[in-house]
């Protein structure tokens, strides 16, 4: 007859597939969550920045005393603002681009890069102009990916130190009492009939203190005190 497992290796295998489910269940989750998150506030920082950059593109062109070396010295000076190229350009007579047509700013991104055409911009002069703003997001992604580490670090941490500590409270309190009890009671048997009585350890837990208490009621109900 095979042997059954003992509470023990059940024990560890149980808190084993917890702790698995909880950290596997947290990265499944989590780094999605966390580098969308981050990579949605960078977009609209993003925009938000673009949206400046237009604005004073489009004041500069509708000044009458604009010329090419303002205009680049500008573009230089938006450029220092951030992670951000700035290009300008005029249309060409007849040219179609897709802004120019709706009238509507686009972006796209991959992966780390991030392009945003601005609405055109009309001066004076009735010449249509587009600024295109590139954004290096490279910086967030390594931020984002350096936090995700981190918390999966500190969850797969978390679920080992609670995992050992569940099983050692659960083998000091039950386990190794347990064991105990056994080996006393294979004393008293060994003992036999006519055998010294045999006392029970003392126990920290109420349970397993009535359980010893219990044995020894038994034993000593099956080896009555002799009297003279």
């Amino acid at each position: 007859m095979n042997q059954p497992p003992s509470v023990e290796r059940r024990l560890i295998i149980t808190l084993g597939v917890i702790a698995c489910v909880a950290v596997a269940g947290v990265l499944a989750i989590l780094p999605y969550r966390l580098y969308s998150r981050d990579i949605e506030q960078a977009t609209t920082n993003a925009h938000r920045l673009s949206g400046v950059v237009h604005s004073t593109l489009s004041h500069a062109l509708l000044r009458d005393d604009v010329d090419s070396a303002s205009l680049t010295d500008l573009v230089n000076r938006l450029q220092g603002m951030g992670d951000i190229q700035v290009r300008l350009r005029q249309l060409e007579k007849g040219e179609v681009h897709p802004v120019a047509t709706t009238g509507k700013g686009s972006s796209s991104r991959r992966d780390t890069e991030l392009t945003y055409t601005a609405p055109p911009i009309v001066d004076k002069a009735g010449r249509t102009w587009l600024a295109t703003m590139e954004f290096d997001l490279t910086p967030m992604k390594r931020r984002s990916i350096r936090l995700i580490t981190d918390l999966s670090l500190a969850v797969v941490l978390g679920s080992l130190i609670f995992s050992a500590m569940i099983f050692f409270l659960i083998r000091r309190a039950l386990i190794e009492p347990i064991q105990s009890v056994t080996d006393r009671i294979g004393q008293i048997a060994d003992a036999g009939a006519d055998g010294e009585l045999i006392s029970m350890p003392e126990f920290s837990s109420a349970e397993m203190t009535a359980l010893a208490r219990e044995v020894e009621r038994a034993c000593e109900a099956r080896h009555p005190p002799l009297t003279g």
